[in-house]
């Protein structure tokens, strides 16, 4: 058994492969008293389908891809979610920055970075976990992170999602709970069972009621991280 300490749970990952033990190693568990939340594995047979898309992928990277998907189902259980995000924290407080491939999420995660450099940092480069835990929202830093491998073994109180879309010019507008809703579909890992699906529905709404949601759009000058963060902290 190998014991990690992600999101605030033991996970007993059963990996073959050496890939997922040096991808998680940062979040081994050192308390030889700890018993597994849940365990996690996965067979050729599970990410099968990846190989379409990944020809040229180890079995090791498959099996960590199909490891951490199984992740997040099971962590619906635990008022868990996986929010496909770019996540900064600054003073505490957490921005998850949300696009489609391309648009430059961790480009603009490494702008406040920049912009902030004693206050900011990055805490996932791309698929950090949201759990909701006595009325407030965390989101965590996990192993998956992103080519880039940024990624922290912490948490932070999620203050906004932010919706990132390419434009010459820098603004930002907040958005209603319907535009919200519509967009965030795009950024969750849709549920396989009507069990899952009565959780995942469940978590989504806790996510839009007890967080701020915006659409920047932004070129990547270092300005746009300053329009963000005031357009995201105006009181």
């Amino acid at each position: 058994m190998a014991l990690y300490r992600i999101a605030d749970l033991n996970i007993d990952i059963q990996n073959k492969h050496e890939y997922t033990s040096k991808l998680c190693r940062n979040y081994k568990c050192d308390d030889e008293n700890a018993v597994p939340d849940f365990s996690v594995s996965a067979t050729a047979a599970d990410y099968e389908k990846d190989k379409a898309y990944l020809p040229d992928a180890t079995d090791g990277y498959l099996e960590s891809l199909s490891i951490y998907r199984e992740i997040a189902r099971r962590i619906l259980d635990y008022n868990g979610i996986i929010l496909h995000s770019s996540v900064v924290e600054i003073d505490g407080r957490a921005y998850a920055f949300a696009a489609r491939s391309g648009t430059g999420k961790s480009t603009h995660s490494r702008l406040w970075t920049k912009v902030f450099p004693d206050r900011a940092k990055i805490i996932n480069g791309d698929k950090p976990l949201l759990r909701y835990i006595d009325g407030k929202l965390f989101i965590y830093g996990t192993p998956w992170c992103g080519k880039e491998g940024y990624n922290v073994n912490t948490k932070a109180v999620l203050g906004s999602v932010c919706f990132l879309e390419r434009a010459q010019n820098n603004y930002i507008e907040k958005l209603n709970k319907n535009d919200a809703v519509k967009r965030i579909f795009d950024q969750l890992l849709m549920p396989e069972t009507k069990n899952q699906a009565a959780k995942f529905f469940d978590m989504v709404e806790l996510i839009v009621e007890n967080t701020g949601f915006y659409l920047l759009h932004c070129n990547m000058d270092d300005e746009a991280a300053y329009v963000a963060y005031d357009g995201m902290n105006k009181k």
